[in-house]
């Protein structure tokens, strides 16, 4: 799995462009003042002390997995620790999410796969003001993660706990629409696709959605290149580690960007040893 990991990872960096390759002004502005903004904001060093204390937080739970599971343990009996570590996205992708919610400002905020909250609270902090309903399997590490939300007093989160074939109707209907998804809730083909058809009659030409570790399988391989080719897909964006689907009605033909930030090799790397 992660020889296939690395020689993925360098397939995508020999077609990958940077800014100054692109001619979209739409892409040319994600990059410049989403991608490449390196400024702290407010929010990431209380999110970041929240992680660390997860990271040495050695409480046993059982956890209950709806998805594909991890590539790191098939045991159901965890640590908090071993889950911070291993099913957290880290700290320069969730930042990123934040300058993404920062930047365009979506009012109502759909998140498929809460684990400890790290990434909820990047998002939810970002506009304060935007409706966020977030959704988890797991009752354990449900409980977490609202720990975690109540501790740093975010009120726009709204944690639904339960198989997502349940929680992703009700979700759906409490928001309404659709302005910014992060999917990260199961890496499997099937749902995956299933999960973005169901989001999809919430979007419009303004909506965002997020696409986690679309090459962390042959299957989310597969799901991202089947979501690129939907009728309604104008535009996607691919990281590498995520990817990026806009619904902008201005493309009369779907383009398709492969970007190589700013960062380059030193944590791209990093995400590979993950």
């Amino acid at each position: 799995m992660k020889s296939e990991l690395i020689k993925n990872y360098f397939q995508y960096y020999a077609r990958a462009r940077t800014r100054y390759q692109i001619h979209s002004p739409f892409v040319f502005s994600f990059v410049k003042d989403v991608l490449e903004d390196d400024r702290e904001f407010y929010a990431f060093e209380k999110i970041e002390r929240l992680r660390e204390n997860h990271l040495m937080d050695k409480q046993m739970i059982e956890v209950t997995d709806f998805g594909a599971g991890s590539h790191t343990t098939k045991n159901n009996l965890r640590s908090v620790q071993s889950i911070a570590k291993s099913a957290v996205t880290p700290s320069r992708y969730t930042q990123l999410l934040f300058r993404v919610v920062n930047y365009y400002k979506p009012k109502t905020i759909l998140e498929m796969g809460t684990s400890l909250g790290i990434s909820t609270l990047y998002q939810a902090m970002a506009m304060e003001a935007a409706q966020v309903v977030t959704l988890e399997g797991c009752p354990q590490i449900s409980n977490i993660a609202q720990q975690g939300f109540d501790r740093l007093e975010v009120k726009n989160i709204d944690l639904m706990t339960g198989d997502f074939a349940k929680t992703l109707p009700l979700a759906l209907q409490k928001l309404n629409r659709l302005d910014y998804a992060f999917f990260d809730g199961n890496h499997r083909k099937i749902p995956t696709l299933s999960y973005f058809e169901q989001a999809l009659p919430y979007a419009d030409e303004n909506s965002i959605f997020v696409f986690d570790d679309i090459y962390w399988s042959a299957e989310m391989r597969e799901a991202w290149e089947t979501i690129k080719a939907h009728p309604q897909v104008t535009l996607t964006i691919d990281l590498f580690y995520m990817g990026f689907v806009f619904f902008r009605t201005e493309n009369q033909h779907p383009e398709h960007f492969t970007i190589i930030d700013a960062w380059k090799k030193p944590w791209a790397m990093g995400f590979l040893s993950s």
